[in-house]
């Protein structure tokens, strides 16, 4: 029999032992180094997987893109596309009337003043869309019946109740509007401070941060005992004279319901846009469920909140130069709307004259 050397057998045990020793960790060197990897990898790609929000505007873009392609669907997308190939639009609704007292000139020189091109008159007659084509700005004729609900409303009254089914069919174009009545100073251009995060996006009666944004609010009824007290949400309305409304399906089945709503019922228009916005839905009705953003009240400032405060300020503790001021409460309107520019134009004294309510002695 042959002999066996013990130390070569243990010699060839401990080589092979390390030799599995180092295999092994090249080989836990290289799965850490592929998980790793594998995780940048993945951190990379999931890094491009757009966020909801993303994905809904390419989807958007990718629509619009077609549309172009596809070429205008009518003679108004055709203008808008010229106007407005962002798919926004500044849009102001006038009549004739606007132009007695040189309302829509004041109005129409703000737009000049902030270098809003894409921006629209819709002319409701003959007379101010040519006047707007002398002025050099941008118009569309429109020609609407009042309807039988809203005769007798007032004209002002009556031409509101008819914006909504104006602002739908820009909507169904896929433009977002800005819409703006005239009695409005324009200072900024306002596509450079919304933030476009919200369905609608709207300037409030608000004329403080409680009044604007809201607050809760406690209710005591003593006779329920130890439930006595409950609480509830509260704020002011948002004004329909100025707000801005993406387009998509939830501000369309909005519009369509406020202006199928203000063709049949005799009803404010302001009134209706809120309810439309803010009921809960409950039962069997369910509301548009459009998300809102209120505008901040400093940036797109009610006269309100200017004449009975802002005014009153040091001039060190005066906001900056707002985008625009809505002259909404108060009858007098083209003249503050005129000393409004002048005010924030240097004349310290331009305000002086007007009382802060409607009634003369009324300073807050």
């Amino acid at each position: 029999m042959g002999s066996y050397d013990d130390s070569t057998g243990k010699s060839k045990i401990t080589e092979a032992k390390t030799r599995y020793t180092v295999l092994g960790s090249f080989f836990a060197i290289g799965l850490c180094l592929g998980v790793v990897i594998s995780e940048r990898i993945y951190v990379q790609k999931r890094s491009l997987i757009p966020k909801p929000r993303q994905l809904v505007s390419r989807i958007a873009e990718s629509m619009h893109v077609g549309h172009r392609a596809a070429g205008p669907r009518n003679e108004l997308e055709a203008y808008l596309m010229k106007i407005a190939p962002e798919k926004e639009l500044l849009l102001a609704v006038a009549n004739k009337n606007t132009m007695w007292d040189g309302m829509l000139d004041t109005f129409t020189k703000g737009i000049k003043r902030a270098k809003v091109s894409n921006h629209m008159v819709l002319a409701l007659d003959v007379v101010t869309r040519d006047w707007c084509l002398e002025n050099g700005i941008n118009s569309w004729l429109m020609n609407l019946t009042i309807s039988s609900a809203q005769k007798g409303t007032g004209d002002n009254h009556a031409v509101s109740a008819m914006k909504f089914g104006i602002l739908k069919s820009f909507v169904e174009l896929d433009y977002s509007i800005l819409l703006s009545d005239v009695d409005i100073a324009i200072f900024k251009n306002p596509f450079e401070h919304l933030y476009r995060d919200s369905d609608v996006e709207g300037m409030t009666d608000g004329f403080d941060e409680r009044t604007a944004y809201g607050s809760i609010e406690g209710f005591d009824d003593p006779s329920m005992g130890w439930g006595r007290y409950a609480q509830y949400y509260k704020h002011f309305n948002l004004n329909s004279g100025l707000f801005y409304i993406r387009a998509n399906n939830r501000t369309l089945d909005l519009l369509d319901r406020l202006a199928t709503r203000l063709a049949h019922e005799k009803y404010w228009d302001q009134t209706a846009y809120n309810e439309g916005i803010f009921f809960l839905s409950h039962g069997s009705y369910k509301s548009p469920q459009v998300s809102v953003r209120v505008m901040e009240i400093d940036t797109f400032m009610n006269s309100k909140r200017l004449f009975k405060d802002i005014r009153h300020r040091p001039k060190g503790q005066q906001p900056p130069l707002p985008v625009m001021v809505h002259v909404n409460y108060h009858p007098d309107k083209h003249e503050r709307m005129k000393a409004v520019i002048e005010w924030y134009g240097g004349n310290e004294h331009a305000l002086d004259a007007f009382p802060g309510g409607s009634e003369k002695g009324t300073r807050r």
